[in-house]
């Protein structure tokens, strides 16, 4: 076999070639695993969550820290609760009620966040010409609502407010779409349920009968897997800042949210910036007053039996100053 002798300018060729060829797959592999690392949020369609996904501000600063973001949409608040337990999704967006079930039957997240409570965007609805006029007058009733929800929880605390409880009335375990459908049929006499449905219905002279004002607190809540909570704080601070921002922003000019809200669900944009008005969207980190009240709804829930292991709300609160 021939030994082939380089000159020196051809050593030097090759040996730039290779090092060029050794920092382009340096930078190649340096690239992959900056995008490697997927931040996976799971979202409802609401205001705050869709307008996030639709301006792509955090995937931009996410970016910076070598995270893609993928979106995931879930029609309810248990299922998403169910994904991030699962590990299927990172961050999620949730009620109250849902969450305090989810942990009831041991599921693992942290609260992050939270939107102030919003009780006028929940209520118990008639027909305008039911001779329903107060809450005394639901006994013996035909009443739709979602079992084991926010719904249910507000129907009892109501009904308990003036004297009665949930055997005094005949329930209806009814999803909001197919209770919607009985509610305009006349085959239920009210209807329990939050917003958009509570406006929707109020727009076609529907009356809310009490809202949960005085009654029971109503709030949305953000979460985070407990792994990315204590390994990754930094990535949940620049998370909620800016959920936070997207929700002042929805505060100062809910426009732009309601049209894309109007898009994504076919309901008009006028019915939006209405349940919009209805409440603040300020997110700000677990304050003292949330967890008080995910504490009382969660004692309330046992004492009526509608989850089987008592939930000690703090345990899942994560602190951004640990």
């Amino acid at each position: 076999m021939k030994h082939i002798k380089l000159g020196k300018k051809s050593y030097l060729l090759i040996s730039l070639i290779i090092a060029v060829l050794l920092l382009t797959a340096c930078g190649k592999a340096t690239g992959s695993n900056a995008t490697s690392k997927e931040l996976r949020i799971g979202y409802q369609k609401n205001g705050t969550s869709l307008l996030l996904k639709n301006k792509g501000l955090l995937e931009n600063d996410l970016k910076e820290s070598g995270y893609k973001v993928e979106w995931s949409e879930f029609n309810t608040g248990s299922s998403i609760l169910e994904a991030l337990n699962a590990g299927s999704i990172d961050i999620a967006g949730a009620g109250d009620i849902p969450s305090i079930f989810a942990l009831s039957k041991g599921s693992d997240f942290k609260y992050i966040a939270s939107e102030p409570s919003s009780p006028s965007t929940e209520g118990i609805l008639v027909s305008k010409d039911s001779s329903i006029k107060s809450l005394k007058d639901l006994k013996g009733k035909k009443i739709a609502f979602n079992k084991a929800s926010i719904a249910q929880y507000l129907l009892n605390q109501a009904l308990v407010s003036v004297g009665l409880t949930l055997n005094d009335i005949e329930p209806m375990y009814l999803n909001p779409p197919d209770a919607s459908i009985a509610f305009e049929q006349g085959q239920v006499d009210a209807w329990v349920v939050w917003d958009p449905y509570m406006t929707v219905s109020e727009s076609k002279g529907n009356v809310i009968l009490q809202d949960a004002q005085g009654i029971v607190p109503y709030r949305s809540f953000y979460f985070s897997s407990s792994k990315l909570a204590e390994t990754h704080p930094e990535i949940v601070e620049k998370i909620v800042q800016h959920i936070a921002d997207t929700g002042k922003g929805i505060n100062e000019n809910p426009t732009e949210a309601a049209t894309l809200l109007e898009k994504e669900t076919n309901i008009p944009q006028a019915t939006w910036e209405k349940v919009l008005g209805r409440k603040k969207s300020d997110v700000h980190f677990m304050d003292q007053q949330a967890v008080n009240d995910l504490q009382t709804e969660a004692d309330d829930l046992l004492k009526l039996k509608l989850i089987n292991q008592s939930v000690k709300v703090a345990d899942h609160v994560w602190n951004p100053d640990k």
